[in-house]
């Protein structure tokens, strides 16, 4: 049986309470813990980044090998300015602009990202950004400006982020 419960000294992280998952030595274990006390009420961090997608352009994966759907922080835009982002929207918005010109043209903008679980050891992003007129794609959209976090802590999200 695993040692689950130690209150004072780990080898590694120092003095406070930690409490392993079930089937893991808290003394030892490199996995998530169940409770760790230096952390507060945060979930630990598995990896975090920022990266751009092109109008048009392929997909990316980002590969944590965890073995299981961890939870996902993701938000991004469609400008940077001086190295910042102004607007930033959630993984669950699309920036949409519509606009008509004269009685028989519309002409509409998409902005958006899409990403999934790819399984249990990737995630994958896709820029879903567009421009249509009259309901006809006539351009690939936005390039993306996309910064993530994906936590140790299993999804609980159903999927959407955080």
């Amino acid at each position: 049986m695993a040692n689950r419960i130690l209150m004072g000294n780990r080898a590694t992280g120092g003095y406070g309470l930690y409490v392993s998952k079930t089937g893991d030595n808290v003394l030892d274990t490199t996995n998530p813990l169940a409770f760790d006390s230096r952390t507060g009420t945060g979930w630990a961090v598995k990896d975090y980044g920022q990266f751009i997608i092109s109008a048009g352009g392929a997909n990316v994966t980002k590969t944590h090998n965890l073995g299981y759907n961890p939870l996902v922080a993701v938000r991004w835009a469609t400008s940077i300015t001086s190295g910042v982002a102004t607007t930033v929207f959630n993984p669950c918005r699309s920036d949409r602009d519509r606009e008509t010109r004269a009685p028989a043209t519309i002409t509409e903008k998409i902005s958006g990202l899409s990403w999934s679980h790819t399984n249990t050891n990737s995630i994958t992003f896709a820029n879903v950004s567009e421009a249509s007129s009259n309901f006809v794609q006539t351009s690939a959209g936005d390039d993306l400006y996309i910064a993530y976090i994906i936590f140790f802590e299993p999804d609980f999200t159903g999927g959407k982020g955080i």
